[in-house]
């Protein structure tokens, strides 16, 4: 027994126990499951980043490690992910927010959006495109995993502002669970080889080409919005681009027959209509210097956003006379459209701008006769560069209908207006759902199909190249001194949510660590001195050894 107690005594003397009751506690706090769980992983999109004619525009970071908050419990005091309905946003809240050092993550509701609600996303889209700001930005879509997390964050006691005491809002702080948002994207680098393409067709009439009139009609491919893996363009300009395609198909029937008009058309599918139509200031600088493509133009007649509304507007710089072709098809138009009848908005170019209204002020700033054609009344309609933009919201039938009362116009006015000679023409609308399709169902933000090489430039150039001659595809790249326009990488990303304890629990749980740590120090260095104590005092009981017999002498007597 006290052979026993003995070795417990050096057992205490070694370090052995230190060691052990040290990493008892760090292995607890570094145990992956006890006070951090990975929750979920969600795929976000990052807002827009680029530059255009030297000002700079949306999000510079993509990286975020921080603890998430809703906007009810977000404190300015501190670094914060903020996590909030793009319909519950509001501008005051998102200036406040982009001062600071946090970030922020915009989840988009789900569908359908009420007009209200669409205002509201729209206006705080608008206001974050136009500004510039340091902080990380992401979009999300909603989801029931989403809702859950912002109920959580709605619901937590972080901050409870409804604690009967200082002392119950500390102990609730402390029992309640947080989340910790980690992005770990790559940062954010210039976008190299960006390359803005624009395709062009013609079909060819009657007679010597180089003596007849031209007719232009151009639309812009490209989307914008704030996420630009979000930018579907449905609308602003799947619609108009989707219309040129089917024109384009059509027209190229009636001129493979005999009698083919007098007029030659060429079609032009123009990038980068969303950064000031810089595709179409290209694509004319480059016909004013090699061709005289642009010498006899009767009008050039754009499409933008043809599928909102069955009214349709035509936005002129200057307004035609009634004899001129340009005023001559406008009027053929009005009696097609009926009881609607074509109403015509003159705007003048505003050459102090830094952008343009719309893409027909391009050819009218070289004096060429163009007009829109588009369902909106106003060039600062906010739908033209907005997520909500999708297919969702695209009223098919309203693009079929307008197309057909377009291409209709346009074989009256090709054949000079003389019944007897005009082909009948009709729109099959599955032709015009197909080149939807191949518009609308994905994100076509500049960004994202810059590449010379891209699938959907080289799609667009198959399809016109079926239906027109001389295709041909020409390139704008930016300035590697002064670029006109610049984009960066990371558009999206994977978000990774940590169920946490606040960062006051780590505070309390470090300190418990430390006092525990003491005592333990404190126990090991006096139970061996108390031990030797206890020994000291202790008297142990005299052993008496008995005299062994010497039997030998007694069997001798």
């Amino acid at each position: 027994m006290l052979g026993e107690s003995d070795e417990f005594s050096e057992i205490l003397k070694t370090g052995f126990p230190m060691y052990l009751l040290i990493a008892i506690p760090l292995l607890l706090v570094m145990s992956p499951v006890c006070p951090a769980n990975a929750a979920h992983e969600f795929t976000v999109y990052r807002a827009q980043q680029y530059s255009l004619q030297g000002a700079t525009y949306g999000s510079k970071s993509s990286i975020i490690n921080l603890e998430a908050r809703s906007l009810k419990t977000w404190s300015s005091r501190s670094r914060h992910c903020v996590f909030v309905l793009m319909d519950n946003f509001t501008t005051e809240a998102y200036e406040q927010i982009s001062s600071g050092s946090g970030a922020l993550v915009l989840v988009v509701p789900p569908t359908p959006h009420t007009r209200d609600q669409q205002n509201r996303m729209i206006e705080i889209e608008q206001t974050i495109l136009s500004s510039d700001t340091s902080i990380p930005i992401y979009m999300i879509n909603w989801s029931t995993e989403v809702n859950d997390l912002m109920n959580d964050l709605a619901d937590s006691k972080i901050i409870d502002e409804n604690a009967s005491s200082a002392a119950k809002a500390f102990i609730n702080s402390v029992s309640a669970n947080g989340y910790q948002i980690v992005v770990s994207a790559n940062k954010p680098v210039l976008q190299q080889n960006i390359a803005i393409s624009t395709i062009q067709g013609q079909l060819i009439g009657y007679g010597f080409q180089d003596k007849l009139p031209s007719i232009l009609i151009v639309a812009h491919y490209d989307s914008f919005g704030l996420a630009p893996e979000l930018s579907y363009g449905a609308d602003s300009n799947g619609s108009g681009a989707a219309i040129l395609l089917l024109l384009a198909k059509i027209l190229s029937r009636v001129y493979a027959e005999k009698n083919r008009p007098k007029y030659n058309v060429m079609f032009i599918l123009s990038g980068g209509g969303k950064l000031n139509y810089l595709g179409s200031k290209n694509w004319i600088e480059q016909q004013m210097e090699k061709s005289n493509t642009l010498q006899d133009v009767s009008f050039v007649l754009c499409l933008d956003s043809l599928g909102s509304d069955k009214n349709i507007f035509a936005h002129v710089s200057k307004p035609p006379k009634d004899d001129s072709k340009m005023g001559n098809f406008m009027n053929e138009l009005n009696n097609n459209l009926g009881e609607n009848g074509l109403k015509i908005i003159h705007k003048k170019i505003n050459l102090g701008s830094d952008t343009l209204a719309w893409e027909h002020e391009r050819y009218s700033i070289r004096r060429l006769p163009a007009f829109t054609l588009s369902s909106l009344k106003s060039h600062k309609n906010s739908s033209r560069r907005s997520i909500l933009d999708t297919s969702e919201t695209l009223d098919s039938k309203i693009v079929y209908r307008n197309a057909q009362i377009i291409l209709k116009s346009l074989v009256a006015h090709l054949y000079d207006y003389n019944t007897s000679e005009t082909p009948k023409v009709n729109v099959d609308f599955e032709s015009l759902r197909s080149s939807l399709d191949l518009l609308v169902l994905q994100p076509r933000s500049t960004q994202m199909i810059a590449q010379k090489n891209h699938p959907l430039v080289d799609n667009l150039f198959s399809l016109m190249s079926k239906y027109l001659k001389d295709v041909n595809v020409s390139h704008l790249t930016a300035d590697k001194v002064d670029p006109q326009f610049s984009f960066y990488t990371v558009t999206k990303a994977t978000l990774q949510v940590y169920s946490v304890k606040p960062a006051v629990f780590d505070l309390i749980l470090t300190l418990a660590i430390a006092v525990y740590l003491t005592m333990v120090y404190f126990f090991i260095q006096f139970v061996p001195i108390v031990y030797d104590l206890y020994i000291g005092t202790s008297k142990p009981e005299p052993v008496v050894s008995l005299p062994k017999k010497n039997n030998r002498k007694e069997k001798q007597r």
